[in-house]
């Protein structure tokens, strides 16, 4: 019989990084029988509460009625709040409601922005559910633009491929590397694709996660129409969980075709959700407190992992400068002869055999088979110390 479902979901696969996550989950309660805990470095989750002042806005918005219909788009007084940040603290001016479309998450703001186009690329490392989930989804030819052993972005390379692509996906604080590309690589990246009138989408999630004095510049802030910009509150205001995010463009053209597709996914993001989003955004203070403690923890985290690995012989590291990730080179450690799978998953499994979970390069890209993510987001520093000294007796030569 004649098979009567549609092919546009065929293609696409759940998040590799879920897989794992699922199969972690699984075989962990076996191992830690032994005494040991299972040290799990995949997911980035946050392990802090949503602040209770977001949690009270959700309730005031219940009790305000806000339970209807949402507006297409987004509702004005969530809008207005993020102009306002947009200028304050992205130094994006110039822009209106119109240019504004709220959605479900920064992924539905990038899922969408993705669907305008059919030919795209990438710096490599890239975000698994670009690779796994929006490129299959809107059936894109897309290619990877690996970026160097250092993270830096090869120009000529980029201006080879900008002839032959739609859009750019640019990710900054970057996920998997931890790289914070600087404003003067953002905005020579902008010029090339201006000039080839090739759009940029710019994953902003990890904007307030950067370390070190390093600041995030953001693309939303240059005055071009072929930019669009995805922010989320997931991972400033610990709301994974609560779904909400916006895109940003100039072209209000392109934030009409946004607006009708999320329109036509979701029929908009409901209303209390965004009044608790005005509210996160719009208390500084409280935000200012949460957030640097929540940094606090992370660049303990992050300083501990980073010493910790720069210290074993035979893993190459770069110590992330935003965002809760590293993504450690093993090249000198996994054996040559292996290829393919083998080689892709061998770090991996050995970690996995000794009660640590972490993500495979491959799933990044496939200019990243020698290298694993490890997020320490949720991993506190007893655990990121153990791992440290089960990883030095594994790796002992």
């Amino acid at each position: 019989m004649k098979d009567k479902f549609s092919n546009e979901l065929e293609n696409v696969r759940m998040s590799p990084i879920v897989s794992i996550s699922e199969e972690i989950n699984k075989i962990s309660p076996e191992f830690e029988k032994g005494g040991k805990p299972f040290i799990k470095f995949q997911r980035g989750e946050i392990d802090f509460p949503t602040p209770r002042y977001i949690i009270d806005a959700v309730n005031e918005g219940l009790e305000m009625g806000l339970t209807k219909y949402p507006q297409s788009g987004g509702e004005n007084f969530f809008k207005d709040q993020i102009l306002e940040k947009l200028a304050c603290e992205n130094k994006a001016s110039g822009l209106s409601r119109e240019n504004i479309t709220v959605t479900y998450g920064g992924q539905e703001a990038l899922e969408l922005s993705f669907k305008l186009f059919k030919k795209g690329a990438g710096f490599s490392p890239c975000w698994s559910c670009v690779l796994e989930n929006f490129v299959p989804f809107s059936n894109i030819n897309f290619k990877e633009i690996p970026l160097s052993d250092e993270f830096e972005i090869d120009y000529n390379l980029l201006e080879k491929t900008v002839k032959e692509i739609d859009f750019l996906y640019v990710n900054t604080p970057h996920n998997p590397t931890g790289k914070i590309f600087s404003e003067e690589e953002l905005t020579k990246v902008a010029e090339i694709c201006n000039k080839k009138n090739v759009h940029i989408i710019s994953d902003e999630a990890y904007e307030k996660i950067v370390y070190d004095g390093k600041k995030h510049f953001s693309l939303s802030s240059l005055p071009l129409e072929n930019i669009i910009s995805a922010f989320t509150l997931s991972k400033t205001y610990s709301m994974t969980g609560w779904r909400l995010g916006y895109a940003v463009s100039r072209d209000t053209r392109i934030a009409k075709l946004l607006r009708l597709g999320e329109y036509s996914q979701t029929a908009g993001v409901v209303p209390f959700l965004q009044y608790a989003g005005k509210k996160a955004l719009e208390n500084k203070e409280e935000s200012s407190r949460v957030i640097s403690k929540m940094m606090d923890e992370y660049q303990k985290r992050r300083d501990l992992l980073y010493i910790g690995l720069s210290k074993i012989e035979g893993i190459n590291v770069k110590k992330p400068e935003g965002a809760f990730y590293m993504f450690p080179n093993f090249s000198k450690i996994i054996p040559s002869e292996l290829k393919n799978e083998k080689r892709n998953l061998y770090i991996y499994n050995l970690l996995k055999e000794n009660g640590i979970g972490v993500v495979y390069g491959s799933c990044f890209g496939k200019y990243s088979s020698d290298n694993v993510r490890i997020s320490f987001s949720t991993t506190p520093i007893p655990l990121i110390e153990e791992a440290i000294s089960r990883m030095k007796k594994i790796f002992r030569k």
